[in-house]
């Protein structure tokens, strides 16, 4: 088949699956499972996840839940469900059995209630529990019969200003035992603990987005004098909501806020350095819902609430303002959009926390106050597949599960990338060059392009080599035969 009558194939396919996608899914979930084109327009796709039931405190057994605030799934199976309103933690296994209740605490003799507990964390090195204990100001750690150990409380240091307050939103834990707390008053990142308590700074502050106002400050600043500096609105950082980290040790954070685009999304080495930004050269990623230009003056940005790291390093997003989750690869490529606002199974009030645990999802909904079980339908148990092989470095192996992709969904673009990719990286740069084009990747098809003209010139070498040579001759003959005045001749001759 040639590439033309390819092309026209695929697009074919692609246009029947459109409709068929778009009807098997308004039928099957309360919410239109999408995706987006090159252009960022969102397209019918087939569901990678789908909810499968939901569960409240009185299907647990402990009674209703009050505006639950965090979820944690430990690396002993068991589920942690931050009840913030009843002030205890409840624990259960993956398939919601109560295992306990955690109410009462003893620190140093003396009983101890949490108050507005809002974040859970549960380190797999020593089995401490971690709790955000909001409006105590504190953070706690014990064991799982609610012994207090250590608490982290307000840095007592002139590097945390007298004008913060202290309210414990989130933390987490690194293999060396530091701490991070997302304090919701402090911009300059996290408020990081060593192992023995000690506060030692602020770990991944978010950048200041670059706007004309930021930049027509940064101007006046150069040549305004120190009196006049002292008058100027300073420029701060938004600070992350949410984080997460993965077995490596990167922290992962999201930013809640829909009023900046810079610094949604990081994954931190121990250094504090956003390592997503090497990522954004090739892959066109961003996160959350993208608003086309011609209604975005109408569109509300999402606004990332948590962030959850999955078995295989998928960043699983939670998008309060939409109450949608979005699924990317390690590599930050899109895969699955879920969810939506609404009343419905798979739908959210306040879409508050996510957790993953092997092929399922669980979303934490502070108003409806329930947690909602998602589980990987086969379209996104290959979609899973051939997005683990291909960022393993198996290209070959990725590229029969990416073309049954394209069975289920002709829209999904990640495929024809993929697809390109693994022909590339085997040498079909002629047919790789018709899936780039599919997927409208431009410096994609430049590199098979490429690689194509040049194996072209190989396999040619000797004919090129041959016809050069002929040419050359050829111009010497016609150079002496003018010298000596024989083109004349014969052009006499002819006549």
């Amino acid at each position: 088949m040639s590439g033309l009558k390819k092309l026209i194939s695929l697009a074919s396919a692609a246009a029947l699956t459109f409709s068929m996608c778009a009807v098997s899914a308004s039928a099957t979930e309360a919410y239109n499972p999408y995706n987006y084109d090159r252009w960022g327009d969102p397209i019918a796709s087939q569901a990678g996840y789908t909810a499968d039931y939901f569960v409240s405190g009185d299907d647990i057994g402990v009674g209703s839940l009050s505006e639950p605030a965090d979820l944690f799934v430990s690396y002993d199976d068991l589920m942690y469900i931050v009840d913030k309103g009843n002030n205890r933690i409840i624990v259960t296994d993956m398939d919601f059995n109560l295992v306990r209740e955690m109410k009462d605490f003893t620190y140093e003799g003396e009983a101890t209630t949490l108050k507005k507990p809002t974040g859970i964390f549960v380190d797999q090195y020593t089995g401490a529990i971690y709790i955000a204990d909001n409006e105590n100001e504190r953070v706690i750690k014990c064991d799982e019969e609610g012994n207090i150990s250590k608490i982290y409380g307000r840095p007592d240091t002139e590097l945390y200003s007298s004008d913060l307050t202290y309210n414990p939103n989130k933390v987490i834990v690194d293999k060396a035992g530091n701490v991070y707390v997302v304090v919701k008053s402090v911009t300059k990142g996290a408020v990081m603990f060593d192992s023995d308590g000690d506060f030692i700074g602020y770990y991944g502050a978010n950048r200041v987005e670059q706007t004309a106002e930021v930049i027509a400050n940064a101007f006046w600043n150069l040549i305004s004098t120190e009196e006049q500096r002292s008058r100027t609105t300073k420029s701060t950082p938004i600070g992350f909501t949410n984080f997460d980290i993965d077995d490596m040790g990167f922290i992962y954070t999201v930013t809640e806020s829909t009023e900046t685009t810079t610094d949604l999304v990081k994954k931190l080495n121990p250094e504090g350095n956003n390592i997503l930004d090497s990522l954004g050269v090739d892959n066109d990623f961003q996160f959350g819902d993208t608003s086309p230009t011609y209604y975005s003056i109408y569109a509300k940005n999402s606004s990332l609430t948590d962030i959850d790291i999955g078995p295989n390093g998928e960043l699983n997003i939670l998008d309060f303002q939409h109450g949608r989750i979005f699924q990317y690869d390690k590599e930050a490529w899109l895969l699955f959009i879920m969810g939506g606002t609404g009343e419905q199974l798979g739908t959210f009030r306040s879409a508050t926390a996510i957790e993953s645990y092997d092929n399922k999802l669980f979303v934490l909904d502070s108003r409806k106050n329930t947690v909602t079980v998602f589980t990987r339908t086969a379209f996104g148990e290959i979609v899973t597949e051939a997005s683990n092989l291909y960022n393993d470095g198996k290209y070959e192996e990725s590229l029969e599960p990416w073309l049954s992709v394209l069975k289920y969904d002709g829209n999904y673009r990640r495929a024809y990338i993929g697809i390109g990719n693994a022909l590339f990286n085997r040498g079909d740069y002629r047919e790789a060059m018709d899936y780039f084009e599919i997927s409208i990747s431009r410096s994609r098809y430049d590199r098979a392009y490429e690689g194509y003209r040049n194996e072209w010139i190989k396999a040619h070498f000797t004919l090129i080599i041959v016809v050069i040579i002929v040419l050359i001759v050829l111009l010497i003959v016609y150079g002496q035969l003018k010298k000596r005045g024989k083109l004349k001749f014969l052009r006499k001759g002819g006549a």
